[in-house]
């Protein structure tokens, strides 16, 4: 009577046990972050009746670190869509498109040519130009708020990813200290525990360990730790020194409060990794923004300067492209030292959407182009000079771009200075209309041909092109604003004995011959230059011309400054050519129209956006299917809950019974007596 007793003692207390933990599964059903429990008991080997009981918390391990990996990836995905999401649509916004603004700017420029005289066609063109301007300001500022929002996003993801490892850190703390980890409290303390990784698991990539004494540790997908018994690590989101849009996030312990581990973009996944990596997508949208912008504005600034205005002045720049300052280390800056930018005229087409970074470390200057976070080497391209104040200048030749120091060579390598700049990051917005007036613009070409009536052939010299000027070339403009010639501008053409076209500048003297096989077509291009420095002039003279028809021995052709040329147009002709000319660098030897230019900017960012939903549609049907897995056992099944709640209160009450049935049995045997 006593086993029985004790048998239904025990038996009752298990049982009232497991109904305490089958209600608490029920009770936390939508309890977030709640792992169901289990109560089981070990027979007794000693004595009748149930043996000690023991409660665990019932979760696959490895389903739950692949559910933390795939949470990873949504977050990265997700955020990485959203940030570059704003800029695709702004970009393609019929409103804002640089494409659109384009057309109406040649579509006015085309109208105005058809009329060179007309001041009103002039002053729509005007209007038009001005608005592009503002349209590339316009948007370099929205992309620039969109940055500005997205960095804002790094720095709270930041400050939340260290709440959280310190919410698992101080955590798993408690639960190390508890004497007895399967009580209530410490089993509660698993749950917050676990629902702190697995809120962190969305903002970074992570691993998570468990040594043989149960202890937690957390790791980034690269293996960086970030908690681990009494360490935990702190994040920092830094303003990179060279770039205050950029941020960097750093890592430091509780137990190196002075060292920082600087870790790369790609090796934070999860939504931090997300916003980082988008911002380096908008950035090159602004750079590659930037380059159309200065492509655009070089290639018409060079053609009105090979033109005539209205009021009979060699034309002007018609936009302005401000210099740019490179941004110095902090030792050079302290020392004052300071790094300029400038755009090479006529050389827009060579400009890319790339940074540049200058070292003048180890006893010697090298050059590197940044492009897409890779430093390539560029120093083969440097062509150093030195100005007048005695300072160092670089040219970087195909690039499109100087470099101007405020220091010599000797002086930057001793201090072993640092310079970073971003041509066209801010290009868009910094460019800025240079005229004020319709009359400003240069339709008229600088200069014009003339057939000596004293010919006795019936060929005709025709002009084709002008597009550049300078001191260097066949026409520069003088201190007035004149065009004029150079020395030894070629102004004559003289057909020879065997039909060549000799070359002749105003004295009289032969700069070179063309021979009779180009027929007169584009003259210069073909013509053999006598002085090879004229050779090694690039587009030498800076116009062209072509003689068609029949020429006969002795037939001269004269070239001559147009003067009151008012009605001429042959500029403006040229200048609307340029929509559908190749001026924007795309590629290695590439390059494409500004509409291709501005289509492959939407490309670019539409293709990356495209590709990121697709990824992050996959991602999150994978996410699904694993927390799907991890809740079948993880999660509470009210179902098979009831269930065992009717089943341990039919075994609470039979054993009730049984202590019943031995008490009546007792008492039975004592009133035998």
């Amino acid at each position: 009577m006593l086993d029985m007793i004790k048998t239904g003692k025990y038996g009752l207390l298990a049982h009232q046990n497991l109904l305490g933990t089958t209600s608490n599964n029920i009770s936390n059903v939508n309890t977030e972050g709640y792992v169901r429990q289990q109560t089981n008991y070990y027979t007794s080997v000693i004595d009748w009746g149930i043996g000690e009981s023991y409660t665990r918390r019932m979760y696959d391990q490895y389903v739950q670190r692949e559910l933390y990996r795939d949470r990873g990836t949504v977050g990265y995905y997700d955020a990485y869509t959203s940030g570059m999401s704003s800029v695709d649509s702004m970009l393609s916004d019929d409103s804002m498109s640089i494409s659109s603004s384009l057309n109406s700017y040649f579509s006015a420029l085309q109208e105005a040519v058809q009329n060179p005289t007309s001041t009103a066609t002039r002053r729509e063109l005007l209007s038009q130009l001005e608005i592009m301007v503002d349209r590339y300001s316009t948007l370099n500022t929205n992309i620039t708020q969109q940055l500005n929002d997205v960095n804002a996003k790094v720095d709270d993801t930041v400050t939340t990813i260290n709440d959280l490892v310190y919410g698992i850190y101080n955590t798993t703390k408690q639960i190390n200290q508890m004497s007895d980890e399967q009580s209530d409290m410490a089993l509660q303390l698993k749950d917050k525990r676990d629902q702190l990784v697995y809120e962190l698991s969305e903002l970074v990539d992570i691993n998570t360990t468990t040594n043989e004494k149960g202890e937690l540790s957390v790791y980034m997908g690269n293996g960086q730790l970030l908690v681990s018994g009494d360490t935990y690590a702190t994040l920092h989101a830094r303003r990179d020194e060279f770039d205050p849009t950029r941020r960097s996030v750093t890592v430091s312990f509780n137990t190196e409060s002075d060292y920082e581990i600087n870790i790369k973009y790609d090796n934070w996944g999860g939504k931090l990794g997300g916003l980082l990596q988008s911002t380096d997508e908008i950035r090159q949208s602004m750079r590659q923004l930037g380059q159309l912008a200065v492509a655009f504005a070089d290639a018409m600034n060079v053609q009105n300067k090979s033109g005539i205005t209205l009021e009979n002045k060699s034309g002007s720049d018609l936009i302005t492209i401000p210099a740019v300052k490179g941004v110095p280390d902090t030792e050079s800056a302290a020392a004052g030292f300071a790094m300029t930018l400038t755009f090479n005229e006529g050389e827009g087409s060579d400009i890319t959407a790339n940074d540049y970074k200058v070292s003048f470390k180890g006893g010697q200057m090298l050059v590197f182009m940044v492009e897409d976070g890779k430093e390539i080497d560029i120093s083969d391209c440097m062509q150093q000079s030195t100005a007048p104040d005695g300072t160092l200048q670089v040219k970087l030749e195909g690039h499109g771009v100087t470099l101007s120091f405020n220091q010599n060579a000797a002086t930057l390598t001793a201090q072993e200075s640092v310079f970073y700049v971003q041509p066209t990051l801010n290009a868009a917005y910094d460019i800025e209309t240079n005229i004020t007036k319709p009359e400003d613009f240069a339709f008229a070409s600088a200069v014009r041909g003339n057939t000596s009536s004293a010919n006795q052939g019936n060929a005709l010299i025709e002009f084709v092109h002008m597009d550049q000027t300078g001191d260097d070339m066949g026409v520069t403009i003088n201190a007035d604003g004149d065009p004029v010639f150079t020395a030894n501008a070629p102004t004559t053409v003289v057909i020879d004995d065997d039909g060549n076209y000799q070359i002749r500048d105003a004295a009289g003297n032969t700069l070179g011959v063309a021979p009779a096989s180009c027929n007169g077509q584009n003259i210069f291009e073909h013509t053999d230059w006598v002085d090879p420095a004229l050779d090694a002039l690039e587009g030498y003279p800076g116009y062209e011309f072509s003689i068609t028809g029949t020429t006969v021995v002795n037939d001269t052709f004269s070239i001559e400054i147009n003067r009151d040329g008012f009605a001429d147009n042959s500029n403006g002709v040229v200048m609307g050519t340029l929509q559908q000319e190749n001026l924007v660098y795309s590629s290695g030897p590439n390059k494409v129209s500004f509409t291709e230019g501005y289509a492959n900017i939407l490309g670019d960012i539409g293709s990356a956006v495209m590709s990121a939903q697709t990824d992050l549609e996959a991602a999150t049907v994978k996410m699904e299917q694993t927390e799907e897995m991890y809740s079948s056992c993880a999660g509470v099944n009210l179902d098979e809950e009831a269930a065992n709640l009717l089943r341990f209160q039919q075994c609470y009450s039979a054993c009730a019974k049984i202590i019943s049935t031995s008490q009546t049995t007792f008492d039975s045997l004592i009133s035998a007596f």
